[in-house]
């Protein structure tokens, strides 16, 4: 895709344990110590602020704001609450249009469960074992498919939710016979953004493209005001 004038393309390749390739960039410092926090509330206050502001854009050209995108994620995470998402469950992701899945993935964050990564590698290596509040062999309450996406009506506003840093935010099946899944916190996930935020400082102007994204790094375009460039809708 074409970046608007004056803006830079950033296209990582993030490996395991945030090893990240960036255009004319190197791997990321650790960034200084911040009290840990959710990923998911800092893209809420960034929609908040930038409401009218391109967070996906698609190959053809279409936008979808900042505004857009939260208030579709809210409606989804609400209807995803109301079939018993929550902290400590884990919602599954089905074969999703890369939009949907932008959507879906936010919405499942929202609603406080954890998404469901194929691979142990999605990760890192730095996705622990799981315990308390991670069912075991991260079974999912269930998947989420295109048909689901279409909740109609209902509040767009964030939904509450009882959420902590220390809750997972994916999980993936631990490798051999591990009986418990592999999981990333909210607060591991948010150190790795935040160290790429201070490696490459991400801004408005700024275009991500999705290929070579783990699905945990797509918080981190959408709580700096960038945008991210979709391959197709």
């Amino acid at each position: 895709m074409v970046a608007p004038a004056g803006a830079r393309a950033v296209a990582p390749a993030v490996a395991p344990a945030v090893a990240v390739t960036v255009i004319g960039g190197a791997r990321p410092e650790r960034a200084a110590e911040h009290p840990p926090t959710t990923v998911i509330g800092p893209v809420e206050a960034q929609a908040a602020r930038t409401p009218a502001a391109p967070a996906l854009v698609l190959a053809g050209g279409a936008v979808m704001t900042y505004g857009e995108l939260n208030a579709a994620a809210n409606r989804l995470a609400r209807a995803l609450a109301a079939r018993g998402a929550r902290p400590g469950t884990v919602v599954g992701l089905g074969r999703l249009r890369p939009v949907d899945q932008l959507t879906a993935l936010l919405a499942v964050a929202k609603s406080g469960a954890a998404f469901l990564v194929p691979e142990l590698g999605e990760l890192g290596d730095l996705g622990e074992p799981g315990d308390a509040g991670v069912p075991a062999a991260a079974t999912p309450l269930l998947v989420l498919e295109e048909d689901d996406l279409a909740v109609g009506g209902g509040l767009a506003t964030d939904p509450p939710r009882a959420l902590t840093p220390q809750h997972p935010l994916c999980v993936a099946p631990g490798p051999g016979s591990r009986p418990s899944a592999a999981r990333l916190t909210h607060g591991e996930a948010d150190r790795r953004v935040r160290e790429l935020q201070a490696a490459y400082r991400l801004g408005p102007d700024d275009r991500v493209l999705q290929t070579g994204l783990p699905t945990w790094a797509y918080f981190w375009p959408l709580r700096t005001g960038a945008a991210i460039g979709l391959a197709d809708g």
